[in-house]
């Protein structure tokens, strides 16, 4: 996310990364309290929610953007409830996050 602070004028892809690319990626999962395979409830991963959220929120400006655009179709073809319930969880995570 970092790297669109520049409203994506340098980078050709913001790198932001799911829940499930941090634990491919490294071992910061292997004893983290979240469940890295959630993206709503209780105890799911933080970085999940937060990812789609980004996308959610910049999709104008990214979906026309090849290298990121094809994820689109996923969230696009999730249920209305379920894309809402992700971006509650998000929200829930932003306005509590001086306590996680």
């Amino acid at each position: 996310m970092s790297q669109f602070a520049d409203g994506g004028m340098v980078a050709t892809k913001p790198y932001v990364s799911s829940g499930q690319y941090i634990n491919k990626m490294s071992n910061y999962c292997s004893s983290c309290q979240y469940d890295v395979k959630k993206k709503t409830g209780e105890h799911a991963c933080p970085f999940n929610s937060l990812y789609w959220h980004f996308l959610d929120r910049h999709q104008k400006v990214l979906t026309r953007n090849p290298r990121i655009g094809m994820m689109y179709r996923h969230w696009d073809n999730l249920e209305e409830a379920q894309r809402q319930a992700v971006l509650d969880q998000a929200e829930t995570y932003l306005a509590n996050i001086n306590r996680l």
